[in-house]
């Protein structure tokens, strides 16, 4: 079974009191694997993965698809 969460991105749900930024992550549940899919732009994605009941000290794998630099 797969199952894509979304913890961030930029848009909000009216109402569900998650936060949004300009940065995306999501959560992976495949094959008893949980994936986190980059972080965003900040904690927004802990926020909302507690929001959602996620638990993500159980992280299998982190892939993070690109840096950024910082001044």
């Amino acid at each position: 079974m797969l199952k894509i969460t979304i913890l961030t991105d930029n848009n909000t749900i009216t109402d569900k009191y998650f936060l949004g930024e300009p940065g995306l992550s999501v959560l992976i549940e495949a094959d008893k694997k949980y994936i986190l899919f980059d972080t965003g732009y900040s904690d927004v994605f802990l926020q909302n993965a507690q929001k959602l009941d996620k638990n993500l000290k159980s992280l299998d794998y982190i892939v993070l698809s690109h840096g950024h630099n910082v001044c």
